[in-house]
């Protein structure tokens, strides 16, 4: 069990406390800890609109994209969409689709690569495959950039290709490619963290705000309400798409999630209400929790043990008993996911070299699809960065993941002169290399870790927004933090602090016991509240014989029809 530090993120100044006098003094240390420190930003971050997204045009290459997509329009070339395999390529191509079929009448073709068979990208023979169906132009969505050598390829047969990506560029591209994506050093775009689906959403915005519109022979040609009303329903997928890939929710990410998720409430779209339903989740009342935890994993199950042309059927079709037929397969697809991954976890966990900085476990027996999670859950329990690898006959390939200390995707570029390919972000990657070159690999990228790591960075770190009072929690703090949502990546669901806290009662709950549920209050026996533990180790329980110091969330507990505020909480240990 690796004990964890408590951070207590720096107090607020007093001088800003009395600035913004008008708001709950715990709310004010959160804006702080979020740097909303003005009244521009405050304002921003409360009551930014719709209305407040980028110019779409803003893109270097966006319009030259509008360009190549009018041309395709004019000679009735067909187009081809390349996406991703998990739940942000699948939403950008959806994006894509309806875009081109509905307000274009670009006729194509949608192509999606196997996991395993393909891996991450463009490749050669998709290509081929595509200029068999007589495809012009090629539009990728939510990969591209690691594809130099297969954009050429298509080039040099005559096939034009248009990328729209978010990742990392491990080198920049020529004037000479069209590449829409805020991370290319020459673009102007304010804003650098949109996902996949994002960027080409930001597609469908330039589309009506361009001249292009006036040559479609579609309904939205001289109608803007229709146009608005066709933008906006996209929003759904964007808010899905950017939630799964865990993008910061901030700026116009957090926009464009609080509009989609309105959208998702009232959906239309058959796929999303039959895996709502497998998955017991109310539409009209999801957040951004609820997407991440039980609708995106549905989603990327498809590509991660099978192919992710079902996810994208499933979310297209317009028929409820194909929507239905497909989410049950999903599900299914969902626990034989996590039986494998549960598998593989307890597998690599017995013979795992942990002296080592960066963790690195390889076997041939492991699905692709699932190396990202339990890769993920390895990085959690050891707290280091871990890359899982599936091992072929001559090569592999696999997915790491890494802890904020550790930029992964610069430390694989490092390492580029022993990889096949490579790709990703700072937190998450993949890549893939000849079998000859693994320990090689693990050396070299635990040389680096060395350099870069000290064992302080090694220690999980629990940043604490502020200190409170369990009599300061009520539910007009409740209120307030609600109107922080939606909660993600870089707006993180806040973490308080309660000191010399009395365990008046626990109970083992859940399956296998291995739950608490608690009372709570100070040692006055004041502030009274219901508080739950997942997941306890049996040495934690000698720390409730007296009392404690405890890091928790504040939450909402709905059961039969009453509402009660209630304690997640995520760490305790004795009160000092």
């Amino acid at each position: 069990m690796i004990l964890k530090n408590w951070n207590i993120l720096e107090k607020a100044s007093q001088d800003f406390i009395s600035r913004f006098s008008q708001y709950n003094s715990t709310i004010l240390q959160l804006l702080y800890n979020r740097k909303i420190d003005t009244k521009d930003k405050i304002d921003k971050f409360y009551n930014s609109s719709y209305a407040d997204l980028h110019d779409p045009l803003l893109f270097k290459d966006m319009d030259r994209a509008l360009e190549r997509i009018e041309k395709a329009m004019d000679a009735g070339e067909r187009v081809g969409i390349y996406g991703d395999y998990d739940a942000d390529g699948v939403t950008s191509s959806i994006v894509l689709t309806e875009i081109f079929k509905k307000v274009l009448s670009l006729s194509g073709q949608i192509y999606i690569p196997d996991r395993a068979r393909e891996g991450y990208g463009l490749n050669k023979k998709a290509i081929d495959w595509l200029i068999k169906k007589d495809i012009k132009l090629i539009v990728t969505c939510d990969c591209g950039v690691a594809n130099k050598e297969e954009i050429d390829y298509a080039i040099s047969k005559g096939v034009d290709v248009i990328v729209f990506d978010h990742h990392h560029l491990s080198e920049e591209f020529s004037n000479d490619y069209i590449i829409v994506n805020a991370k290319q050093k020459s673009d102007k775009y304010p804003y650098k963290e949109l996902s996949g689906v994002g960027i080409v959403f930001k597609l469908a915005q330039a589309i009506f705000r361009s001249e292009i519109i006036e040559k479609t022979k579609t309904d939205y040609k001289d109608n803007k309400d229709l146009q608005n009303e066709f933008e906006k329903s996209l929003l759904d997928l964007v808010a899905i798409g950017t939630i799964a890939d865990c993008s910061p929710l901030t700026g116009e990410n957090r926009i464009l999630v609080q509009e989609g998720l309105k959208i998702l409430a009232k959906t239309k779209r058959q796929g999303f209400m039959a895996i709502a339903k497998s998955a017991s989740v109310d539409l009209s009342n999801v957040d951004s929790f609820g997407v991440g935890f039980y609708l995106a994993p549905r989603i990327n199950s498809a590509g991660r043990l099978d192919h992710a042309n079902a996810a994208y059927k499933l979310l297209i079709t317009e028929s409820y008993g194909i929507a239905k037929l497909l989410s049950y397969q999903l599900e299914l697809s969902n626990r034989k996911r996590q039986k494998i991954t549960e598998k593989i976890f307890r597998e690599i966990k017995k013979d795992l070299d942990l002296s080592r900085k960066v963790l690195i476990a390889h076997n041939e027996d492991w699905p692709l699809g699932v190396l990202g999670i339990v890769a993920s859950k390895l990085c959690e329990e050891y707290f280091k960065p871990t890359l899982v690898l599936t091992k072929g006959k001559k090569e592999s390939s696999g997915s790491a993941r890494s802890i904020p200390s550790f930029n992964i995707i610069e430390a694989i570029n490092e390492c580029k002169d022993l990889l096949l390919e490579f790709g990703g972000h700072s937190g998450a990657a993949g890549c893939s290399l000849v079998n000859e070159n693994i320990e090689k690999f693990s050396d070299k990228i635990n040389k680096i870790a060395d350099e870069k790591l000290n064992n302080e960075d090694l220690i999980p770190k629990i940043d604490i927004e502020a200190e409170i009072n369990l009599e300061d929690i009520n539910w007009e703090l409740y209120n307030e933090l609600e109107k922080l949502k939606p909660f993600g990546a870089n707006n993180e669901k806040p973490l308080f602090k309660a000191s010399n806290v009395q365990v008046m009662s626990f109970d083992r709950i859940g399956r296998g016991k291995d739950h608490l549920k608690l009372m709570l209050c100070n040692r006055d026996g004041k502030g009274q509240i219901e508080g739950v533990y997942f997941n306890i180790k049996s040495a934690k329980l000698k720390e409730l014989e007296n009392d404690i110091d405890l890091v928790f969330e504040i939450d909402c507990n709905e059961w039969g029809g009453k509402k009660d505020l209630q304690l997640r909480v995520v760490d305790f240990r004795r009160a000092k």
